[in-house]
């Protein structure tokens, strides 16, 4: 049984995988919390050393829902040899309209600059490499017309098209789409049958 991180989205928590964690079979986990207003960078850096504290060199699964995504995508191209399967779900790759909506109230906030389309923490992402398996979950199931502007499908928070823009030097990166709102993948059985596969593999 392959050892697991698990990385919560924005203004989330921890607890967001406790569907996961007890659905799934017992395994060894780790699901740190982190601030949005944390530079990307430190933040991967403070992820390392905890990873390292508590399963030494051995390479786990790392497993990232919406902004944790990104954060495990970031972790997973600078430590390749530390990573032996990327899971993402309903990542915004490319960014969300939500964030520069709510950009323009909220100037100082970093989690908005992040996660605004055309946002430079993403562009160097979609820039990195990484060649180990990657397994993309894409939600579909949500109607907000804001994060779907120009009536684009949406999970309710990220279009379906930017959730399926992987950076396209993830090279074993592979896109599944099931009908799930951007929170409820988080209860989803079909979710959890994968991860099962994933970390008994």
């Amino acid at each position: 049984m392959k050892n697991v991180i698990y990385l919560h989205g924005a203004n989330a928590s921890p607890d967001n995988f406790n569907y996961y964690t007890l659905k799934l079979p017992e395994h060894r986990f780790i699901a740190p919390t982190y601030d949005m207003e944390q530079d990307p960078f430190d933040i991967v850096e403070i992820l390392r050393i905890q990873k390292e504290r508590e399963f030494g060199k051995e390479p786990v699964v790392i497993v990232g829902h919406s902004f944790g995504g990104l954060i495990a995508g970031w972790y997973a191209s600078v430590y390749p040899q530390k990573v032996s399967h990327l899971v993402t779900i309903a990542t915004p790759w490319e960014g969300t309209p939500v964030a520069r909506i709510f950009g323009y109230f909220f100037r100082n906030s970093t989690m908005f600059k992040n996660t605004r389309p055309g946002a430079e923490v993403l562009a160097l992402l979609q820039e990195k490499s990484f060649n180990k398996p990657h397994t993309n979950i894409v939600c579909t199931h949500g109607a907000n017309p804001i994060a779907g502007l120009g009536g684009k499908a949406n999970d309710g928070m990220i279009t379906v098209d930017s959730q399926s823009a992987t950076p396209p030097k993830f090279k074993n990166s592979q896109n599944i789409t099931i009908e799930a709102g951007h929170s409820g993948v988080l209860l989803n059985n079909t979710v959890t049958d994968m991860l099962q596969k994933i970390i008994e593999e």
